[in-house]
């Protein structure tokens, strides 16, 4: 178990403000944020590449706040690989052993059942020149598992990587986090990457985490509009909340619609949680807009129906099949419907 508290480091204008984290045995943690917000020059905190401010790091109940990092038994993979150009493949993932000093033969064991693990035996020969994104991320993923770590850091590792690799290291790392059941700490600012990992995710911005829970959690009950966007959710509005016989209803422009409760005037709408119809339907649902589709655009597997709803932006996330049904086209005039509960208030 890792556990950091109070954690701060300023370095010059930028100041990463006290945090607080528990890394518990078999957690995959998402640190989800904009770049500059602080998660890398977190990440090296950990590791003991720089020094904190104030605050402290333990591991399994021992403090290591001052351990040189080659002593924590933390590794972290950066988003570059960091890999040597000079060194085949089986040499990279050897590095570490290397320099702890490890016996040449235990070594080659070890190396060689990593590759075969991740897949890369192929490889072992190879030096770096001609290896593709995905093989270069298999081989620094091998190089940062080789010393049995007790923890597991990826700062942007699925960065820059076509979809179908990215899809295929998403289940190659949930394999190996289920496989080993260490903590893992993946930092990334694209919450789709994210959500599909995950079992405990945070939001940070601007040094200071802001929300941290499971995914579904931060989905439902997002703490803010920053918290919103990260997690996915596309409509997000700033405007004005009046009272009316009892209910609350926000207005933005010529547009209003009821929501559960007062607020600071910011409200969400999930896109999923948006329906379209041609005619009026009956449904508990109280919000209904009339709404012109701007563009139809793919969302895979669903697609995104671009609105206005006089004047005001709205998306709703469908099936294909409904929009073959209904047969939606741009210009086509619809209704969406979504229940008041839907409306995030903040």
């Amino acid at each position: 178990m890792i556990v950091i508290k109070g954690l701060t480091r300023r370095l010059g204008d930028f100041t990463l403000k006290p945090v607080d984290l528990n890394l518990n045995e078999g957690d995959y943690w998402v640190l989800l944020g904009p770049s500059g917000s602080g998660k890398s020059v977190f990440l090296s905190l950990i590791a003991g590449l720089i020094h904190p401010d104030g605050g402290q790091i333990f591991r399994n109940g021992s403090e290591i706040t001052g351990v040189p990092p080659e002593k924590r038994r933390f590794s972290l993979m950066v988003q570059d690989f960091a890999l040597f150009p000079h060194l085949t493949v089986f040499e990279n993932i050897a590095f570490p052993l290397r320099v702890r000093h490890y016996p040449r033969d235990k070594a080659r064991q070890a190396v060689t059942e990593m590759a075969f693990r991740i897949g890369i035996s192929s490889l072992l020969n190879r030096c770096l020149d001609g290896l593709s994104g995905g093989e270069k991320q298999r081989v620094a993923l091998a190089r940062a598992l080789i010393i049995s770590p007790d923890l597991l850091m990826l700062d942007e590792p699925l960065n820059a990587l076509d979809h179908m690799t990215k899809r295929e290291l998403i289940e190659e790392l949930r394999i190996i986090q289920r496989e080993y059941g260490i903590p893992v700490l993946h930092v990334t600012h694209d919450f789709e990457e994210g959500v599909s990992l995950a079992t405990q995710m945070a939001v940070i911005h601007e040094g200071k985490i802001v929300q941290k829970g499971t995914p579904e959690q931060l989905s439902l009950h997002p703490a803010s509009p920053l918290v919103a966007s990260f997690v996915g959710i596309r409509n997000i509005y700033q405007g004005s909340v009046e009272e009316h016989d009892g209910n609350f209803i926000f207005r933005k422009g010529k547009v209003f619609f009821t929501i559960p409760r007062r607020g600071k005037s910011a409200v969400a709408i999930p896109s999923e949680d948006v329906v379209l119809s041609l005619t009026p339907v009956n449904s508990s649902a109280r919000n209904t807009l009339a709404c012109t589709i701007r563009e139809i655009r793919p969302h895979p597997p669903l697609m995104d129906v671009l609105l206005d709803a006089n004047g005001l932006p709205l998306t709703a996330t469908v099936t294909r099949e409904t929009v073959n049904r209904m047969q939606l086209r741009p210009e086509l005039r619809v209704l969406a419907t979504f229940k008041v509960a839907s409306v995030k208030v903040f």
